[in-house]
């Protein structure tokens, strides 16, 4: 089969050979993939992983194998999976039953191969079957847009949060702006594209501020909040940089949520925090059934969201699109 496959310097398409599912595992035909910042991040040598290694792991595609242990029911289902494998049910945290937190955990695309490849053997715990209403394209957003979710199953919202801002409005930043309007917060967002700032204005963004208008972020964002700041501050900016304007533009015993993974150490005004008695919250995968339930609903648009599509043999392509133009917001491999 043909595979991205990154050797610790360079993304290459190569000829391997097919994946060989164990008992307990599916063989996906893979239909579609995301490109994510994570993807970005590997590639940019900022966040290390073992090499080689397959990378991509927001994707959806077809079942057209199973193992002995497998329920029949998998074979020929149309299917997205969640990322983190090689769960062990019996550390302190699967007792918990939290399962992306399994000390023994390993991260399609990230830690073992993921599914920038035409097929991927992966776990049959972590299938989730795709409604035929959801294009294969559209159901690469599934997975982030569970991480989306978890912001609000990780940090309840309380009766003084009104008010939230989102800093970075990529993918992940555009989906989390979806659901807080939902949830009825009034929105206020930061990024450096009016693209994506007009983008967020109709998924129900009250304010918006472009960083590169030469503005105080924090203090615009106290204009629009009687002085305070805004009740909870999201970064989703990837930019280990605007770390401190999140904290800055968070009222005092406001709540910050973190859900940047860019894999470089990130400066942070710990006095600020500590001071003004912040709540720092963070998060990462979340769950799939609310995700696919927001896209089959219509609740959560994702069409807008998607750049361009590219074919697998011009993945490299894709990754210097988005690491070149600040308005891309998701790039689709079709494989």
């Amino acid at each position: 089969m043909q595979a991205a496959i990154y050797d610790g310097k360079e993304l290459l398409i190569k000829e391997v050979s097919n994946p060989k599912i164990s008992d307990t595992q599916a063989l996906i035909r893979v239909r579609a993939a995301g490109v994510c910042g994570t993807d970005l991040a590997i590639v940019n040598g900022s966040l290390q992983t073992p090499t080689p290694i397959i990378l991509g792991h927001e994707f959806s595609g077809d079942v057209v194998e199973i193992g002995d242990d497998v329920d029949p029911k998998w074979l020929n289902k149309k299917v997205t999976s969640e990322i983190n494998s090689n769960i062990d049910f019996n550390c302190f945290y699967c007792k918990q039953k939290q399962y992306t937190q399994c000390i023994s955990r390993k991260a399609l695309g990230i830690d073992i191969d993921g599914a920038f490849a035409e097929y991927i053997a992966v776990e049959s715990y972590l299938l989730h079957e795709v409604p035929e209403t959801i294009s294969y394209e559209k159901a690469t957003f599934i997975e982030p847009l569970a991480a989306a979710y978890q912001i609000f199953e990780m940090m309840p919202l309380e009766e003084n949060d009104k008010t939230i801002t989102i800093f970075g409005l990529g993918k992940l930043g555009l989906l989390i702006t979806q659901i807080a309007f939902l949830k009825g917060l009034n929105l206020i967002v930061v990024d450096g594209s009016h693209k994506k700032l007009n983008l967020a204005k109709k998924f129900g963004a009250q304010h918006q501020i472009n960083r590169f208008d030469g503005v105080n972020i924090a203090d615009t964002i106290k204009t629009y909040t009687n002085g305070l700041g805004a009740d909870i501050v999201v970064d989703a900016t990837g930019n280990p940089l605007a770390v401190n304007d999140v904290l800055a533009s968070c009222r005092t015993r406001g709540k910050i949520h973190i859900k940047s993974t860019h894999g470089v150490n990130t400066p942070i005004n710990l006095t600020d925090l500590v001071v003004r008695e912040l709540t720092l919250y963070s998060s990462r995968c979340g769950p799939f059934k609310k995700a696919i339930n927001g896209l089959k609903s219509g609740e959560i648009e994702v069409e807008k969201l998607i750049s361009k599509k590219f074919d697998l043999k011009d993945i490299k392509k894709a990754l210097n699109f988005h690491m070149k133009n600040p308005e891309y917001i998701k790039a689709i491999i079709r494989i």
